[in-house]
Parts: structure tokens; C-alpha cells; sequence
């Protein structure tokens, strides 16, 4: 592992900038959703045009998954979150101006400016807090989480009260406070990704790298073809539509606790791949009880977000346990967000598809069993002690 005195004084600063950052990758691009009907209908937009505002971001996370380590390698990691940072705020703000050119525009500067994030955030927290890994990405992945579903929450109302424009705009006031307090980080030596043992390993030769990248697409895929087809599921297996979407807030929050604790019980472990294990049997229960028990939603629901949420939590924790470089886990973490956002691109659209060719459910639903039993069986070792280092050196 690198160098660290472990008599340095705890950041406060960082920390508090570290979660303001985590604050910033999730809530810009849920804020949308609730508004989408408000921006149909002023921007006379068809369904399709529509679709792509919700794919971009995620496009734009997996093409900029694979250049943030490089470029952070050049610019240093504070100055490259700062970027990221103003990218966002820039988008924000773009997106909020009427017309679709605008729109299009401003969602591909925050999909840009949160790819960044996403990457570099767990990078950052390796480099400046080794010590405390576990306790740290426990508070980032949350505060992602619950800023995502606040913002998403808080939207509906701004909507009503003043107009879409508006209430898109205003997670920016977040945005430029993380910028205000993150600008004291670019003061003095940047953090450099680059080290002289680690900035020729490359990741995508590792098995490990592959077993990581499973777990992080295989939960993208199910979680993100849940959030936008299980309200229309359900509601056609004899749920009310109100009810049916109600169960997309107990999906969210089901998988906020465990983002917590994952990481620092992870971080405590020897080995995580009982718990790797486990979580894919959670998604493979929850699934099955999906497709042939649609009456027990609820516990289907709860095991799905249990299971997003341990997954989640372990996914960015092994991009720090599972590498002895801060520059292998920015690598690490662009390819495995690269190919999962991909994943969460493509996951959705192949939903819809395979219900549209067959008229049934089964088919669709059958891809996301599918995908939890690749998890449990290949992700899962992703859970065993060893480092990508490692494994290149065999």
C-alpha cells in the first residue's frame, strides 16, 4: 500500500468536500425524471426523444469512465474533480434554458462532469483517507444515494409551484457550494493518480478486473431495468399504477442502509466473497419471486434493493481493497463504471425490446435472472483477498 503517516490529522475539509461531491453524482440526473412529462409537452417531444435524455447521462458515464484516470493523471485529482464540478454546474444550468438544443446539451455536460466524478471520487478517497476507507465510502456511496432521492422527491413540487426550467436548476445550488468548498483543495500540491509501480498495470488484462466489472454491470442492469419498467410490470400483473410506482421508493430505499454498512463491514473482512456470494442469491430469490410471485412485490422489492445496495457498497470498496495503487483504482474504477453504465444503457432498452417482440413479461424479466446468476456465479469472486497487482504478476 502507499505511504501514509498515520499521525496526519484527520481532512474535515475533504471529508465534507468528499460527500459534497457524492451529493452531485446522482441528484442532477434524477432531478429530471418526475419532470420528463412537464418537458414533453412544452418541447413537443416524442416518446423516443424523450428516452434519449434518460440514456445519455449514462452513455456519457461509460465514454468518460475510460479517459478519467488518464486525465487525471496529468491534471492532478483535486484540479480534476474541480473541472468536473463546473461541468456539471455548466450543464445544470444549460439544461434549465427552454429548447431542446439546450437540453441535449446540458445533459451531455453533466453525464461528462459526473463520469469524472463517479471515477475519481473512490481514487480520492484511497489516496487521502487509506485509513478510514471503509467508514469513508460507507457516507459517499449514502449521501449519492439519499441526494439522488431527495432530489427526485423535491422535484415534483418545484414543478407544480414554478415550471420544469426552475425546478431542474435548483440541485445547482448544491452543486455550486461543492465548487466553493473543493476550490480550498486545489491549494498546494496536487494528488497525482501516477505512481512508479502502478502506471503500468493494466487492469483489463486482470481477472479480478473482469469479476469487479461483473458485479458493477450486473447490478447497473437489474436496478436501472427496474426503475423504468417495474411500475408498468406490476401495474399490468393487477397493481394500481399509483402503488405500483410507490414500490420505486421502497427499491431506493431499501438500498441506502446497506451502502453504508457494506463498506465498513467489508473493509473488516478477510475475504468479502461469502458476503459477494450471498448478494447474488439475494438478486436471484428476489428476481424469481418477480416473475412467478408478483403478489409479494413488496419482498421482492426489499430483496432487489438489498442486494443493489450490498453490491453497490462492495463494487466501490474493492476499487480501493482490491488495488495497492491510487492510479490502479482510478483505472479500476473506469473500466468496471465504463462497462456497467453501458450495461445500464442497454439493460433498459433491451427490456422494452424483448417485451415489445414477445407481448409477455417473462422474456424481459428473464435477461435480469439471467444476469443474477452471472453474478453470483463470477462476480462473486471478486469477493476473494487479493489485489489486481497481484493477479498480474502470476
Amino acid at each position: 500500500m502507499e505511504n501514509y503517516r498515520k499521525t496526519k490529522p484527520f481532512n474535515w475539509l475533504l471529508f465534507i468536500g468528499i460527500l459534497l461531491v457524492g451529493a452531485n453524482l446522482r441528484a442532477p440526473i434524477t432531478s429530471i425524471g418526475v419532470a420528463l412529462p412537464d418537458i414533453k409537452t412544452d418541447l413537443a417531444l416524442s416518446n423516443s426523444a424523450v428516452s434519449v435524455i434518460t440514456v445519455v447521462p449514462l452513455l456519457a458515464f461509460a465514454v468518460i469512465s475510460l479517459f478519467a484516470a488518464r486525465t487525471s493523471n496529468r491534471l492532478g485529482l483535486e484540479k480534476t474533480v474541480f473541472l468536473a464540478l463546473w461541468l456539471i454546474l455548466i450543464g445544470i444550468i444549460v439544461r434549465s434554458v427552454t429548447g431542446v438544443s439546450w437540453l441535449y446539451i446540458g445533459t451531455v455536460l453533466i453525464g461528462i462532469g459526473i463520469g469524472f466524478g463517479n471515477v475519481l471520487a473512490p481514487a480520492v478517497i484511497k489516496a487521502k483517507f487509506p485509513l478510514h476507507i471503509g467508514i469513508m465510502t460507507g457516507y459517499y456511496t449514502v449521501v449519492m444515494n439519499v441526494f439522488g432521492g431527495l432530489s427526485s422527491y423535491g422535484t415534483a413540487p418545484l414543478v407544480k409551484a414554478f415550471n420544469y426550467n426552475i425546478a431542474i436548476s435548483v440541485i445547482g445550488i448544491v452543486t455550486l457550494l461543492t465548487i466553493i468548498l473543493w476550490s480550498f483543495q486545489l491549494k498546494g500540491e496536487q494528488e497525482m493518480t501516477t505512481t512508479i509501480s502502478g502506471e503500468s498495470i493494466n487492469v483489463w488484462k486482470s481477472p479480478l478486473s473482469w469479476q469487479i466489472t461483473i458485479l458493477m454491470g450486473g447490478q447497473s442492469l437489474i436496478f436501472y431495468s427496474l426503475i423504468n419498467w417495474m411500475p408498468a410490470y406490476l401495474a399490468q400483473s393487477g397493481m394500481s399504477i399509483s402503488e405500483a410506482g410507490a414500490y420505486l421508493s421502497v427499491l431506493q430505499i431499501s438500498i441506502i442502509p446497506f451502502t453504508f454498512i457494506t463498506p465498513i463491514f467489508a473493509t473488516k473482512m478477510k475475504s468479502q466473497f461469502l458476503l459477494t456470494f450471498i448478494t447474488g442469491l439475494c438478486f436471484i430469490v428476489g428476481v424469481v419471486i418477480m416473475i412467478f410471485i408478483p403478489q409479494l412485490a413488496i419482498v421482492s422489492t426489499i430483496l432487489i434493493g438489498m442486494a443493489g445496495g450490498i453490491a453497490f457498497g462492495l463494487v466501490n470498496t474493492f476499487f480501493s481493497l482490491r488495488t495497492e495503487h491510487s492510479e490502479t483504482a482510478a483505472k479500476l474504477s473506469g473500466m468496471a463504471q465504463s462497462i456497467g453504465y453501458l450495461f445500464a444503457a442497454i439493460g433498459p432498452l433491451l427490456f422494452g425490446i424483448l417485451h415489445d417482440i414477445t407481448g409477455e413479461w417473462l422474456a424481459s424479466l428473464s435477461i435480469l435472472l439471467i444476469t443474477a446468476c452471472i453474478i453470483t456465479l463470477f462476480g462473486s469472486q471478486a469477493g476473494r483477498n487479493h489485489t489486481i497487482e497481484q493477479t498480474l504478476q502470476k
